[in-house]
């Protein structure tokens, strides 16, 4: 199970993070390795599907494109890379070994904690749901595009409109 060592490394990556600021440079170089060593059609980086599969998620979940904000953009990146890694790559081992859905189930737990360590809070704990809708977005695209996409406006929906009243 080479994707729990990545795993591991990317909690203790964010464990350091929170005594020594830089290691969140270390951590974002976790979420992107699995670029270097898989293949890009792995993650459907080319398949036009998965892009409007999530801008069409994206406009009937999240219909308020009027409070877009071009300042919320530089968080595409680091979306981007956590979604390689835990759908693109995580989820892709964990279906070798176990059905769909529960890989899906799994790859959403795995990806709110590293959100309960950044940040102990409900709020991180709810990270689970909106990751299992990243994961099936995924699995129904086979595009990371898909998932990046909604997983790019569903923090843009909580930070705009949830986050004052869940506070």
């Amino acid at each position: 199970m080479n994707f729990l060592i990545f795993y591991f490394t990317l909690v203790i990556s964010l464990i350091l993070a929170k005594l020594y600021p830089y290691f969140y440079y270390i951590s974002f170089f976790i979420l992107i390795l699995p670029l270097w060593f898989y293949n890009f059609e792995k993650f459907g980086l080319f398949k036009i599907k998965g892009f409007i599969y999530g801008l069409l998620a994206s406009i009937i979940y999240f219909p308020f494109l009027s409070g877009f904000s071009f300042s919320l953009l530089n968080q595409f990146p680091q979306i981007f890379a956590e979604e390689i890694f835990f759908r693109g790559y995580i989820q892709n081992e964990l279906s070798k070994r176990f059905n769909n859905h529960l890989a899906i189930i799994i790859t959403s737990f795995l990806f709110s904690l590293p959100h309960l360590i950044l940040s102990f809070s409900i709020l991180s704990v709810l990270t689970f749901f909106p990751s299992i809708i990243f994961g099936y977005l995924y699995y129904y695209s086979k595009s990371i595009w898909a998932s990046s996409i909604f997983h790019f406006f569903s923090n843009m929906f909580f930070q705009l409109f949830l986050i004052e009243f869940l506070i």
